[in-house]
């Protein structure tokens, strides 16, 4: 079998697998890029990054174990700048990506370089001649989110936990806005003061859940393990004055989060999720 069509239904079935990873309700998912096309995408609501990676065989190689050795260290290359260029898409907030960070900061670019190589690997296909194919992925949490999201040294912002809580989390119906996903949207009220941010959430928290999570139905999020069983569900007023990742809430809602009188804990925690097209 020619090479190119090998090549072209190995990622034909990289789909059928990744597509196994996703929750159950593929439908709620935020998924963006193809691998197909660009071998690399992106699940905002897994939070994930995943890649593939193709080694041809070395055809001087004295066996096809050695070829097979060389194929797959070129593979690995090959996912790692796939994934890489998958990550400098992805967007931080309204204004700057992955990839504008890593341009303006070299010991930025050091770090994210760094920690893209920790990519695990899903799936290996070896073939007779010594190819290999490879699916890869890694988490925009973990390590990736402190470095990219929090500033190092600064403290969270304070928020209210007086008294009992009565939610467990915080759901945001934007299916009406014309949203992009980021890793650190911001939230605020019509005056523009902001009631929830990557300034909220601590460190460990941060590292384990981002920001937000990112769903295409309000009914899949009420149920997800992030906000708990009791999430305060609140719908959108708009987009920010940018229309690109900031949502603006009605003030009587704003109020909810930034009442002294209410327990807002899970916020430190990054409970939330945004609910989108």
């Amino acid at each position: 079998m020619r090479i190119e069509n090998r090549f072209g239904l190995f990622l034909m079935s990289c789909l059928l697998f990744v597509s196994n990873l996703a929750f159950a309700d593929d439908k709620a998912a935020v998924v963006e890029g193809d691998l197909k096309l660009d071998h690399g995408q992106v699940n905002w609501t897994e939070r994930t990054i995943t890649a593939t990676g193709s080694g041809a065989p070395d055809l001087k190689a004295p066996n096809v174990a050695v070829a097979r050795l060389g194929a797959e260290r070129v593979a690995k290359l090959d996912a790692l700048r796939n994934i890489l260029e998958t990550l400098k898409g992805v967007r931080i907030n309204s204004d700057v990506t992955v990839k504008n960070e890593m341009v303006t900061s070299s010991k930025m670019r050091t770090k994210i370089e760094g920690l893209v190589r920790s990519f695990k690997v899903l799936k290996t296909k070896y073939y007779s001649d010594g190819g290999v194919d490879l699916v890869v992925q890694m988490s925009l949490d973990g390590p990736l989110a402190s470095t990219i999201v929090q500033e190092p040294g600064k403290k969270s912002q304070e928020v209210s936990s007086s008294g009992i809580a009565k939610n467990t989390g915080l759901v945001i119906d934007a299916r009406d806005l014309k949203l992009i996903p980021a890793l650190a949207p911001k939230i605020m009220d019509e005056s523009g003061k902001v009631v929830y941010s990557s300034e909220f959430v601590t460190k460990d928290a941060l590292e384990q859940n981002g920001v937000v999570g990112y769903f295409r139905s309000v009914e899949a999020a009420k149920k997800a393990k992030r906000v708990g069983d009791k999430p305060l569900v609140i719908k959108a007023l708009k987009t920010a004055s940018d229309g690109k990742t900031d949502i603006v809430l009605s003030n009587a809602d704003a109020e909810k989060l930034a009442s002294k009188d209410a327990n807002v804990k899970f916020l430190t925690e990054g409970k939330v999720i945004i609910v989108i097209k």
